[in-house]
């Protein structure tokens, strides 16, 4: 911060702005901080530092209420969270336990299997092409890769990643839009 001291606030970035916000609102040392989009308009590494600087804070036994669109945020923060969809709160507990709600894996592959017979594999949820690749998205990844093993002895480009925080955002908006209702 000390290449600001001299610049007026009317005068700075807004991701200088969001630097500038922060350390004052942690000047007082408080017990509870409540932070509203606090990486907005920050650059990668900024975001990444605020990150650590709010990790600090927490375990020095500081409670910080965070308010993000930004999932992926919420999800390397975030020790609860709280899903809120039309100003109700439709889930809420760990982020592994949100993600759980809308349980699945992500499978992405070069195969030479269409898409037609991708779909047709016993626990393939939803099929789409990605570049060069295809992205499957499964319940339970094993029994799916035992079977594009078995069907193609060419697949290579594997990587098997767990529903993001975002897909379970998407997924639990999107039923309690459909349901009419909440999730549990």
């Amino acid at each position: 911060m000390e290449d600001l001291r001299d610049r007026k606030f009317g005068e700075l970035s807004g991701g200088q702005k969001q630097r500038v916000l922060f350390a004052l609102a942690i000047c007082g040392n408080p017990d509870l901080l409540f932070l509203d989009e606090p990486t907005v308009g920050l650059d990668v590494e900024a975001r990444r530092m605020l990150w650590d600087q709010i990790r600090r804070l927490v375990r020095r036994g500081k409670t910080v209420l965070l308010t993000t669109h930004y999932l992926q945020e919420a999800d390397a923060l975030a020790d609860r969270v709280a899903v809120i969809n039309k100003g109700e709160i439709i889930a809420q507990g760990t982020p592994a336990e949100i993600k759980a709600q809308t349980a699945g894996k992500r499978i992405r592959c070069i195969t030479h299997l269409s898409l037609s017979s991708l779909r047709l594999i016993p626990g393939v949820t939803e099929v789409k092409e990605d570049r060069e690749a295809v992205e499957l998205h499964v319940a339970e990844a094993e029994p799916v890769l035992r079977t594009l093993l078995a069907q193609d002895a060419n697949l290579s480009g594997l990587e098997v990643t767990t529903a993001g925080l975002e897909e379970a955002f998407l997924a639990l908006t999107q039923d309690s839009t459909k349901n009419g209702n909440r999730a549990n």
